[in-house]
């Protein structure tokens, strides 16, 4: 037994939707063979989540289309986009596609709170462990158009040092406070924000390097996550890593950057009641080896998912709070 035939089983019987929801198992399955390389706990831990939520079986019967972009946000068309991305595959190759779709549609990286963007990086990790996987990036290139949501982009510019500054000061706009009290769900306060004028005009990217505009999201993220233990800033996390793993498909990654800078100010600015700029005191001493050895051991999805994205980010940017925001999650303190 091998990875990619666990995730392949439930990939060509499952869709990526759970009613309104979305089916995390092949994103689970792939992060806990990460965080520990044991097939019999992938297949036991699948089989677990599947009897536990009822995810949507891909459909035996559907229609037949013609283009990837007649799929655009429809996501009632997943069997036949899957239908198509999988021709253009064979015709013109794995990183020609992925290309392609990415460059092409930028804009949906936050689509589904970053899942589409979540799905397709793992999708492409597994590949890059065992070739027989392009079937799931197959499937998850199929879940990023069908569940594309367009954002926008912010074009003003800022100094990295005064981040978390403006991000303050941007919190407290009359109009942003207007529009939480008038919208309850996340998707409506989204378009909202996306739809005003003056927020796009005074929202803001950060003005540096690649890694400046990491850092500083970063910077931002894991002390709100970790104070608020908020679902939305957790993808948020996920969802930069997802574009890091993916970083080398786009033909311009500072602009991507942007795009994503401007997706999450904007899923911050859709949660109320959030606190900058505060610090983590409480530091874990534990070892990685030791925390990934507590997140396989949870049934968690997200902790899971959290801690194969803290450890691979800290390899990167080593910043010692990813293990302490890894750990809240697993505990659920």
């Amino acid at each position: 037994m091998t990875i990619s035939k666990v995730i392949n089983h439930y990939g060509k019987i499952q869709s990526p939707y759970m009613g309104i929801l979305v089916n995390h198992l092949p994103m689970g399955q792939l992060a806990l063979y990460k965080i520990r390389p044991d097939i019999k706990g992938v297949k036991k831990y699948s089989q677990i989540y599947s009897q536990k939520h009822k995810v949507d079986p891909v459909k035996t019967q559907y229609t037949k289309i013609n283009s990837l972009e007649e799929c655009l946000g429809n996501r009632n068309l997943y069997e036949s986009c899957l239908d198509i991305v999988k021709a253009k595959i064979q015709e013109e190759g794995i990183d020609n596609v992925i290309n392609y779709v990415l460059n092409t549609y930028p804009l949906g990286i936050s689509s589904g709170l970053f899942h589409t963007t979540i799905r397709l990086a793992y999708g492409v990790e597994g590949y890059r462990l065992e070739k027989e996987l392009v079937d799931e990036v197959a499937r998850a290139l199929a879940y990023y158009i069908t569940a594309y949501r367009e954002a926008k982009v912010f074009t003003r510019k800022i100094d990295s040092e005064d981040f978390i500054n403006e991000i303050i000061k941007f919190k407290n706009k009359p109009y942003i406070k207007k529009i939480l009290d008038e919208e309850d769900s996340l998707g409506q306060r989204l378009r909202r924000f996306y739809n005003n004028k003056e927020y796009l005009e005074e929202g803001f990217v950060i003005d540096g390097t690649e890694e400046e505009k990491i850092r500083s999201l970063l910077n931002l993220l894991i002390p709100v996550y970790y104070d608020s233990r908020n679902i939305v800033i957790l993808h948020c996390i996920t969802g930069l890593h997802g574009i890091i793993v993916l970083k080398n498909y786009f033909n311009n990654f500072h602009d991507v950057l942007d795009i994503l800078t401007t997706c999450i100010i904007t899923h911050l600015k859709a949660i109320d009641n959030l606190k900058y700029g505060e610090k983590i005191s409480d530091h874990t001493e534990l070892s990685w080896d030791c925390i990934k050895t507590k997140a396989s051991e949870v049934s968690d999805i997200h902790a899971i998912k959290l801690t194969y994205t803290s450890y691979e980010l800290d390899k990167l940017y080593n910043i010692p709070e990813l293990k302490d925001i890894a750990l809240k999650r697993i505990k659920h303190k």
